[in-house]
């Protein structure tokens, strides 16, 4: 009797070690909420953003959930931004441009011809977010990254663009104020859209050519099912300006985390700043070649001389919007002379 208790119990004691009673899983600390412009399944997205979100709830030990959701999965690309000052997402990958006025001095980045890459044009934006000189612009929050595009492209429905005057008159959708200034100089209609409504806008006729990005030309959600891609025929590599974008977290929710996990997601943002522009740049040179290959399209390449036709045309944004820096009270000649020589100084560096 005894031996048959002895072994009944040795049965109940390997039974719990060979299937452990579950424990229930620990719930974050901190839940970030991360909101996006970029559409799932976009190189940005998926090998810069969600890797980010990744490494962050690794290494804290999974006291930090960071709830990561494409274009739409919070809000309109353009309301971002304020979701995050008000507290309705901890943080937001959007672009200053869809707020005018409320980042005027990172619009210096915007200019034309201010940088050749999206790498050198971030190394140059950071820079002079860390030097102070921007760093007003982003007071109301905590900033994550600071970034560039490589230079757009413009793209029409059909269209073609024999010359430069060829551009006047088109509708043509810019993603800021400022690139939209020059765009006008050429003249253009500048209309600003965010992301998630070039499709339809295009679709509708509401406007005739686009600036954008080649990869996110090639990439991009159109109308309907359709992507941009095939909502466009006429492809000009004119490679004259692009939008700052921006990475920043609400500032209440950032103050609130402890010291550590504070710095381990300083040191993973480094990489939403550099990793971020290189992946920009290969991935639009790759879909440059891909796009000037394929013979459904026309593909128009400038000249040096009216790429220096271009800039004469242009130059009159610098002086308008060193003006319009004036009037706020800021030094747009400070800004502009410290960007353009920190642009042309990795330019020059990486040669």
């Amino acid at each position: 009797m005894i031996f048959k208790r002895l072994v009944q119990t040795l049965a109940v004691t390997l039974g719990c070690a060979a299937f452990p009673v579950p424990h229930e899983a620990v719930a974050a600390e901190f839940t970030l909420r991360f909101a996006s412009i970029n559409i799932a399944g976009t190189a940005a997205y998926e090998q810069v953003l969600a890797p980010f979100a990744r490494q962050v709830e690794e290494e804290s030990g999974q006291r930090i959930e960071v709830a990561l959701k494409p274009m739409g999965g919070y809000g309109k690309p353009a309301e971002l931004f304020n979701m995050v000052e008000r507290g309705d997402i901890e943080i937001a990958a959007t672009v200053q441009g869809y707020n005018p006025g409320r980042f005027p001095r990172s619009s210096v980045m915007e200019l034309p011809f201010m940088f050749d890459t999206a790498v050198h044009g971030t190394q140059a934006m950071w820079r002079m977010f860390q030097e102070g000189q921007i760093s007003a612009d982003y007071s109301a929050v905590k900033v994550l990254g600071l970034y560039v595009l490589p230079p757009y492209g413009i793209f029409t429905n059909g269209k073609p663009i024999a010359e430069l005057r060829d551009l006047r008159g088109l509708r043509v959708r810019t993603p800021s104020p400022t690139v939209g200034l020059a765009m006008a100089r050429l003249g253009a209609i500048p209309v600003g859209i965010p992301t998630d409504m070039i499709g339809d806008m295009l679709e509708s006729r509401t406007i005739n050519a686009i600036t954008y990005g080649w990869d996110s030309v090639l990439t991009g959600k159109g109308a309907g099912t359709k992507k941009l891609v095939e909502q466009v025929n006429v492809m000009v590599d004119a490679n004259f300006a692009a939008p700052a974008l921006m990475i920043v977290m609400n500032r209440a929710k950032w103050d609130a985390l402890p010291p550590d996990l504070q710095a381990m997601i300083d040191k993973h943002s480094a990489e939403l700043v550099g990793g971020n522009a290189k992946l920009r740049d290969e991935a639009d040179a790759a879909a440059r070649i891909k796009l000037r290959q394929d013979p459904h399209y026309t593909y128009r390449d400038l000249t040096a001389q009216e790429r220096a036709e271009m800039a004469k045309i242009v130059e009159p944004v610098v002086g308008d919007w060193k003006a319009a820096m004036a009037k706020q009270g800021i030094d747009g000649e400070a800004l502009y002379e410290r960007a353009r020589s920190l642009s042309h100084q990795f330019s020059t560096a990486a040669r």
